[in-house]
């Protein structure tokens, strides 16, 4: 497990934790304040990480995007390549096919 996504936990846990006790009735209303503030400080943390996250996502998604572009473009040359011996195949068969033609057609005179 990544470190981010411990911390995420942890701070969701902490949420889940100071919300429980933010709503219980046995608590003043000075500690229910308090708790509110811990509330938004770990909420915006819980924000933070996830921006985080979301930007090491986004940066690995762009360097996994750019090596796949990369083997799109050798594949494309590759296949080019290959392309141009087929075609040069092609046209060697064709000129044979009509060498023959002429062939057949003098041994017929």
């Amino acid at each position: 497990m990544k470190p981010q996504s411990q911390t995420l936990q942890e701070l969701r846990a902490s949420l889940l934790e100071i919300d429980t006790i933010r709503l219980s009735k046995e608590i003043s209303e000075t500690e229910r304040e308090t708790l509110e503030l811990t509330a938004i400080a770990l909420r915006d943390a819980e924000r933070l990480a996830i921006s985080k996250t979301q930007n090491s996502i986004i940066k690995a998604l762009e360097a996994e995007t750019a090596a796949l572009n990369a083997k799109a473009r050798d594949i494309r040359a590759r296949v080019t390549r290959m392309n141009k011996t087929a075609k040069t195949l092609d046209k060697i068969e064709s000129v044979i096919k009509t060498a023959v033609k002429i062939m057949a057609a003098i041994a017929k005179w």
